[in-house]
């Protein structure tokens, strides 16, 4: 019977059952029992931007930046009163996010006893899906560059990979952008396949560069990848010329129409893009999106700082942006050896360029964390991982041992040691229910009770309660003055009429952020006791977690009446 099972028609049948049963005891683990909700800043404001595409208000957002309403005045432009016109994020993502979010829309409204938002758990389990059909993709890109062996096995590790998950849970475009990526990749397999067969390649390569303008769409950072990728596709692909422009004039062709409405809104074809590159070096960008005047001088533009730092910064820490992944490592070691397949060791030097496009791209823009908005590595797991136990098969063969078992438990180590990290993760369990700090999603939509849809409020976080409390938010202008300009003058069509104040500026350093950093202006509201003396908004309350929160009002809104 044994032997009927590992050699009969039940092995693929068992093989598939067995693969399913580790992905849905996967999904459940992390979706229901390690997530606790969005943390990220960049995904909450593009889920509150998906909820607003649902809404039928296009792309709009209830996130606010000072620097915004300066480009639209500089435009010449309208100020909104109703639908502030998104012109920071990139489209895609939230357009995609958009479609599930729009089958819960009964649920949008949290409650008080929601630790998780039905919204978070949504965006979540829709990168998840992403991630399975990015892994699908894949596998098929491993057949054509090795064999089905290391497909499955690649794939196994990429689904065990912890990194893999908790960016699937971050609810960040990159498991979209693994997706299209993958994608990217199989088109230029077959184009290679093409060239080699004589045949004309420019519709697989039309086809890539479209593909790689819907990743500038999803990021607009990737445009470096897509870079590395041309400068193979110049070199290999015949004729060269002719090949790189059918792929650059795809990648155009994509994005220009959301060129021309972002110079439609607000004067700029980029939107409010590109100022990371002008920014002081390690400057967040809410601290330049703060400012109601002006945006970086564009002599704060140091590119070669800013490599520099991305060198020393993303060099020590390759390990972690890889996953802890002993395998996608030996990459770098694969490339000292020479495959036998003349179409893999070429796409090889097709993955290094496009690797060295993107962390190019992520030192100009910045890389914040591991799991984090612009952190790329993460995207090359996959190919890392192919190439990487290609060349540990290969060093194993050659050491020629004879008995067969020996190779599946060296296997089967290779796979356990990728694994480490997600056991880790899941023994470990979680320590909170919710993120904090900062956030805590019911307090936080409690705002959404004590003010109107039409009132305004500035707050250090405005992105998450634009998507918690489903308000009006303006980032906590640079100075008071502002503060006072856009509420007397009414630019967002009322009165701000609340400053929430939360542990992002109350957990500075005292000296070096508050009293001569950035928030010097406020250092009177975010110290405690609050000096309310000639303010706008008198009243101020603590809230909930151990007062670390402060709303302040233009009078008593919280209180309970009769």
């Amino acid at each position: 019977m044994v032997h009927s099972l590992d050699q009969g028609g039940l092995v693929p049948v068992i093989r598939v059952a067995m693969f399913g049963a580790l992905i849905l005891t996967l999904t459940l683990l992390y979706l229901f029992v390690q997530f606790r909700g969005l943390s990220s800043a960049t995904a909450m404001d593009q889920a509150q931007i998906a909820r607003q595409l649902a809404m039928g208000n296009g792309f709009s957002t209830q996130y606010i930046r000072p620097l915004a309403i300066w480009q639209l005045e500089t435009a010449g432009k309208k100020i909104p009163k109703d639908e502030f016109p998104d012109v920071f994020q990139s489209p895609l993502h939230p357009l995609i996010n958009s479609i599930p979010l729009k089958m819960v829309e009964s649920s949008w409204k949290l409650t008080p006893t929601d630790l998780v938002y039905v919204g978070d758990r949504v965006i979540a389990g829709t990168c998840i899906l992403l991630f399975f059909l990015s892994v699908w993709i894949w596998y098929h890109v491993a057949c054509r560059l090795f064999d089905k062996l290391i497909a499955l096995l690649g794939c196994a590790i990429i689904i065990l990979s912890d990194l893999m998950w908790q960016f699937s849970l971050s609810g960040l475009p990159q498991m979209l952008l693994l997706l299209l990526l993958s994608g990217a990749a199989w088109l230029t397999l077959k184009a290679m396949e093409k060239r080699d067969e004589f045949v004309p390649s420019l519709m697989f390569l039309f086809a890539a560069g479209a593909v790689f303008g819907l990743m500038v769409l999803a990021h607009g950072a990737t445009f470096w990848i897509f870079l590395g990728w041309l400068v193979f596709t110049l070199f290999y692909f015949h004729p060269r010329g002719i090949a790189g422009l059918v792929a650059l004039a795809a990648l155009l062709l994509v994005t220009l129409p959301w060129a021309v409405r972002n110079y439609a809104v607000c004067g700029n074809p980029l939107g409010l893009a590109g100022y990371e590159l002008v920014a002081p070096v390690n400057t967040a960008e809410t601290v330049y999106l703060r400012s109601l005047n002006e945006p970086p001088p564009l002599s704060g533009i140091h590119p070669f700082n800013r490599l520099k730092n991305a060198v020393f910064a993303q060099s020590e820490k390759i390990f972690p942006f890889l996953g802890m992944n002993i395998v996608a490592v030996a990459f770098f070691i694969s490339l000292l050896h020479r495959f036998k397949s003349p179409a893999t060791s070429a796409f090889r030097l097709c993955v290094v360029l496009m690797w060295l496009g993107a962390f190019v791209g992520m030192g100009l823009c910045g890389v914040e964390g591991v799991v984090s908005s612009n952190q790329f590595h993460v995207l090359f797991i996959p190919l890392f991982v192919f190439f990487g136990l290609a060349f540990l098969i290969v060093l194993w063969n050659r050491l020629e041992i004879a008995i067969p078992m020996m190779r599946n438990v060296f296997l089967g180590v290779v796979v356990f040691l990728c694994a480490l990290p997600m056991m880790a993760t899941l023994f470990a369990g979680k320590d909170m229910a919710i993120q904090w700090p900062p956030y805590v999603p019911p307090f936080i939509a409690v705002l959404g009770e004590w003010y109107g849809k039409d009132e305004a409020i500035a707050t250090d976080m405005p992105w998450a309660t634009a998507w918690y409390a489903q308000r009006k938010s303006l980032l906590l202008p640079k100075t008071i003055k502002d503060f006072n300009r856009i509420s007397d003058f009414r630019v967002l069509g009322a009165p701000l009429s609340g400053l929430y104040l939360t542990p992002i500026t109350g957990n500075r350093p005292l000296f070096s952020d508050i009293y001569k950093g950035p928030y010097t202006d406020w250092v009177f509201m975010i110290t405690r006791p609050p000096n309310v003396q000639g303010f706008s908004l008198p009243v101020f309350t603590p809230l909930p977690i151990d007062g670390e929160c402060i709303l302040f009002a233009d009078r008593d809104r919280w209180s309970r009446r009769e």
